[in-house]
């Protein structure tokens, strides 16, 4: 009886691997986050790259000026505050992506896993609020140019100065979308934290 015992210890059943939801081993699932995770990093420094670009490459010359005059990016500290953010994400998401490339590529984290898990999902929340508070802030000083209520050098509205305030909201458009690939990022990693804690 017992040599029977060990042999069905032994047998097929338990050489299966762990079936989870919906029949997906858990290195699959484990893989499909990953791959996932890649992605909305990816999308992130993709978004962040082209605010800041198109923001950075913001100057116009005011047209109807007596003499050359010109409007940029630098001139408005709400815009300034979208650029530099951005480019703080934009750096960190390229961090980002190349460490999701390594784990994808080589099947397993480069830092310790209590570490980079924690880094992850605490860096994407602070991140994402930091984001979203100056796109709020910028779109907030694009609207008011926008309006008319402030004026450019104090005298000029926003069809004085071409495409500088659309210029402006297109790069803030960027950013909101940044932010929304940034916070699908921060729901997964939050999702790994929480696996730790769930029965």
């Amino acid at each position: 009886m017992e040599s029977g015992s060990v042999a069905n210890d032994s047998g097929p059943l338990n050489s299966t691997p762990d079936v989870h939801l919906y029949g997906k081993t858990a290195a699959m699932k484990q893989r499909r986050s990953n791959t996932m995770l890649f992605v909305f990093r990816l999308l992130t420094f993709s978004f962040s790259l082209a605010a800041v670009l198109v923001m950075g490459t913001n100057k116009q010359k005011i047209r109807s000026a007596p003499q050359y005059l010109e409007v940029a990016w630098h001139d408005f500290d709400p815009f300034r505050y979208v650029f530099a953010v951005n480019a703080i994400i934009c750096v960190y998401s390229f961090v980002e992506t190349w460490l999701a490339v390594y784990t994808l590529s080589r099947g397993t984290l480069l830092l310790p896993e209590t570490f980079q898990v924690w880094f992850d999902y605490g860096h994407d929340q602070g991140f994402a609020c930091l984001l979203f508070s100056a796109n709020s802030v910028g779109i907030a000083m694009a609207q008011l140019l926008q309006s008319g209520s402030t004026l450019i050098q104090g005298q000029y509205y926003c069809s004085d100065a071409g495409a500088y305030c659309t210029q402006a909201r297109v790069s803030i458009a960027m950013g909101f979308g940044a932010f929304l690939f940034l916070a699908l990022s921060s729901f997964l990693t939050g999702l790994r934290v929480a696996r730790w804690y769930l029965p």
